[in-house]
């Protein structure tokens, strides 16, 4: 009972001084479980919790070691995110698996996942299904000269001064983008990525100078496992279903002892991560589709071949608390039966709501080829949630009377059919109507 009173506490700690806010900015939803090794730990995290309330998210707070926590009931989520601040306890909430963490976000749960030198084989394990291949235990990310610089001499080279790739621009804020942006602190343990997984996204890496070794071990060439810009501190991860989880390397990334370190870009950065996780920037959808006949502006129930169709597609944007229009320049159409017959660049026009949608258009002339075709538009760009709009159309042959009385491709062969038709009675006619040549009507005479 005295816990349960505690993690009350905390929770309404966090949520008591927000009471006017009644909406997430969240398009998935506002319910957030943040697990801490103690309910008494989440006051180092008092900031990054806080602005997470403050941005309307119902936080509850709980200890790694309640029993009582769990994802999902009966196949339905009692969350719609989960923070996990808690790298080195070995069991979370209800004895919860890694299949348990997978299945929640394969239901369109979101993750973001904190480690450190001691992390967990249960992290381990959750991480390395995305793709994130953390380094030993009681290692950690060094670097020698980008590092915090304390006042003292007694610097702290595991606490390394770091700077996002250009690569991760969706998910962060345009301030990363500038060369001279203000570094992010990390203090953790580093991980493998792969650079060719579309999924995937580093967005805070090693510099050059940065290593990954055993804590107080020299720096030679057989201690040092991970290097450089292979290095990955902090990645995203985007599922096929729009789900998103997130991989530090740190959890004191999220501590107030970074956010408030001086001369840092911490709290802007762990503000971004967390909006990108939490689905309140780079999220994408197509609002409405459509696609007729070119000629009549209706939608028949199956089209002809070479029929010319028009096709056009709405998509917004979400950001800053509201949903605009989507600019791009690279959507594209497909007609596919099994393979695509047709890839065409859709073009931007006017919107019928130019405030939170735009409106891509594309005449189309359909293959001369009939079955059954699916109209895809199959969108999927690095930060951005994926859309995929598929319409299934039949395409019908044309009718015995439908076709054209003449084949402009034939025209060769009906030319030459004329001109061996002319070419006959012309001849026939020399023959009948030509005169006898004269020498043999006198030899006919004379023989007479």
């Amino acid at each position: 009972m005295r816990f349960l009173a505690t993690a009350a506490a905390v929770s309404l700690a966090f949520s008591g001084a927000w009471l006017g806010v009644v909406e997430a900015k969240s398009v998935s939803g506002d319910r957030v479980l943040v697990l801490v090794p103690k309910v008494e730990a989440a006051k180092l995290y008092s900031q990054f919790l806080d602005s997470l309330t403050s941005r309307g998210f119902d936080i509850s707070v709980r200890a790694a070691t309640n029993t009582s926590v769990t994802l999902q009931v009966d196949g339905v989520r009692t969350y719609d995110h989960a923070v996990v601040l808690s790298p080195e306890s070995k069991k979370l909430g209800a004895n919860l698996s890694v299949r348990d963490f997978v299945s929640f976000v394969d239901d369109g749960g979101n993750l973001i996942l904190t480690a450190s030198s001691e992390l967990s084989e249960l992290g381990r394990k959750l991480a390395a299904r995305f793709g994130v291949e953390y380094e030993k235990r009681g290692t950690a990310a060094i670097d020698h000269l980008a590092h915090l610089h304390a006042v003292n001499d007694t610097s702290d080279h595991t606490l390394v001064a770091a700077s996002p790739p250009k690569t991760a621009a969706p998910v962060l804020s345009k301030q990363f983008a500038l060369p001279q942006s203000d570094p992010v602190y990390f203090k953790g343990i580093a991980h493998k990525y792969e650079p060719s997984n579309p999924m995937l996204i580093p967005v805070l890496t090693g510099s050059r100078t940065t290593y990954s070794a055993v804590i107080g071990s020299d720096a030679n060439e057989r201690a040092i496992s991970l290097s450089g810009n292979a290095l990955g501190l902090v990645s995203v991860f985007q599922t096929r279903n729009n789900a998103r989880v997130a991989f530090s390397g740190s959890a004191a990334l999220f501590s107030d002892a970074l956010l408030s370190q001086e001369g840092s870009a911490n709290k802007q950065f762990t503000a971004d991560i967390s909006q990108w996780v939490l689905q309140e920037k780079a999220v994408l959808r197509e609002t409405a589709h459509r696609h007729y006949l070119a000629s009549t502006g209706e939608r028949p129930e199956h089209y002809r071949i070479s029929n010319e169709i028009v096709y056009e597609i709405d998509l917004s944007v979400y950001h800053d608390d509201a949903w605009h229009p989507y600019n791009a320049n690279d959507v594209q159409f497909e007609a596919i039966m099994l393979d695509p017959y047709i890839r065409a660049t859709l073009n931007s026009t006017e919107s019928t709501d130019p405030k939170t949608t735009a409106t891509y258009h594309g005449d189309i002339k359909l293959p001369d080829r009939y079955g059954t075709f699916t109209f895809r538009v199959n969108y999927k760009r690095t930060g951005y949630s994926n859309v995929d709009v598929k319409d299934t159309v039949g395409i019908w042959p044309l009718r015995h009377d439908e076709y054209p009385r003449f084949l402009s491709a034939a025209y060769p062969y009906y030319i030459s059919s004329l001109v061996m038709a002319v070419g006959f009675l012309a001849l026939c006619a020399a023959w009948m109507w030509s005169a006898e040549p004269k020498t043999k009507r006198i030899a006919k005479q004379k023989s007479n």
